[in-house]
């Protein structure tokens, strides 16, 4: 039996201290907040009212397949009352609809660009942006879906430039075409992220079929939590210090009570969540990975369709640049602007007569959940490199994967730590594992 201590409570550290467990180790989980799942936070205003602030949604895709084993496994081993129940997550409808220059559109609409009086080249006109995209990034999905790993190697060939750069000096177009689009598609300055980035957050979304939990994401971590055991999970434990000892073990100092020396530590959390660990053995100084209207997306929850009960909208679902400037604004002015932004994409409905409550997540401001997402030469330098142990010390979460802010990252990682445990060239799964 192996003592092991495991930092961070979100899939990656439930995932790994629910193998570990099985396998007849002893695990303790430190969570640095008062709550565990990282970031998978179903947040509820009434008994019947939630959604989701951070995942809220799975591909049906076998790229995705370790999550539904997962659920599969902890419907097997948990609580009656802990089943997790999936239900269809509705991605997208015929009727989206995009609001730009104080017009609303169809979001496909092919003479979009020419309303909007956007001077593109002849060649891109009449063309959806998604169409444009579509075009660039097919072949390399295709290719990906055929042969993963050939593919992850190909792509890996334009590590070195950003995505807009790749638009640019070797798909040929034109800064007005890549700013079209990114509009369209994507996130204010994203296509700046590495080509690789890019190409896998397109692959991970182009899946027909999508799913999500009745009641929450949160039932996953719930479920989890229970077969972990609470008595092995420590909330507002604040790793503050880790010491290497000379006989090889690993002591963790924390704050309150806990803390404790390990044979092997597992840093389950994000680079920047390791960075707040201020004492800290010097290699462990990686580099930090870049992670109209003023809301980019809104996004209605597939929960409870139909309900007569209230309804929610996730509104200001924004990453990059659009984030960064509504994490400044007061919280009473985020509100006050999200209903005069959506008052003016819902002109028919009075907005502030329907509205009822509010709660946002920034979670570029929590201590120890954030997500990573790589710049140019990001996945060439540190991809191998983030993931080798340092003695007893290994390191786990999406970060480390190659699906970068999904659950199947975190698994994925897990499993890699559990193989460098073990000793193992492969593992199955946690479902493989006897019940």
């Amino acid at each position: 039996m192996i003592n092991i201590g495991i930092v961070g409570s979100g899939i990656a550290g439930l995932y790994l201290a629910l193998y570990l467990q099985r396998n007849g180790h002893r695990v303790t989980i430190f969570e640095a907040e008062d709550r565990v799942g990282g970031r998978i936070f179903t947040h509820w205003f009434d008994e019947n009212v939630y959604f989701e602030a951070g995942a809220m949604r799975i591909p049906r895709s076998k790229l995705h397949a370790r999550v539904y084993h997962f659920i599969r496994y902890l419907n097997v081993n948990g609580r009656q009352d802990d089943k997790i129940e999936l239900i269809p997550y509705i991605q997208e409808n015929h009727n989206n609809a995009s609001f730009i220059h104080n017009a609303k559109s169809d979001i496909d609409n092919p003479e979009l660009s020419s309303r909007l009086k956007i001077p593109l080249p002849p060649r891109y006109q009449g063309k959806p942006a998604r169409d444009l995209l579509g075009e660039v990034i097919r072949p390399w999905l295709a290719l990906l879906q055929k042969d993963f790993d050939f593919g992850f190697a190909q792509i890996s060939q334009y590590d070195a430039i950003s995505f807009r750069a790749y638009l640019h000096l070797i798909t040929g177009w034109p800064h007005e075409v890549i700013d079209f689009v990114e509009l369209m598609t994507s996130q204010t300055n994203q296509f700046d992220l590495s080509f690789i980035e890019i190409i896998m957050q397109n692959l991970d979304f182009n899946t027909q079929n999508w799913a999500t939990t009745k009641g929450g994401m949160s039932r996953l971590v719930r479920s989890a939590v229970q077969l972990v055991g609470f008595e092995n999970i420590h909330i507002n434990a604040r790793v503050h210090k880790i010491i290497e000892r000379q006989d090889g073990r690993v002591t963790l100092q924390t704050t309150g009570t806990h803390g404790g020396t390990f044979d092997k530590v597992i840093l389950a959390i994000p680079p920047a969540a390791l960075h707040r660990i201020h004492e800290r053995p010097t290699y462990m100084h990686f580099e930090p990975l870049a992670t109209d209207l003023r809301f980019r997306w809104v996004v209605y929850p597939s929960n409870d369709l139909g309900s007569p009960s209230a309804g929610v909208l996730l509104l200001y679902y924004c990453w990059m640049n659009d984030a960064y400037r509504m994490q400044s604004i007061p919280r009473d002015q985020r509100i006050s602007l999200a209903l005069h932004d959506l008052q003016r994409f819902y002109d028919t409905v009075d907005v502030c007569d329907q509205y009822v409550d509010a709660f946002d997540v920034c979670w570029s401001q929590e201590y120890a959940t954030e997500d990573a997402m790589f710049l140019p030469g990001q996945f060439t330098r540190f991809h191998q490199a983030a993931k080798q142990p340092e003695g007893n010390i290994h390191f786990a979460g999406e970060h480390l994967s190659r699906h970068h802010t999904w659950i199947a990252g975190a698994i994925d990682s897990a499993i890699q730590v559990v193989m460098q445990i073990q000793g193992e060239k492969d593992v199955p799964g946690v479902l493989c594992l006897k019940t």
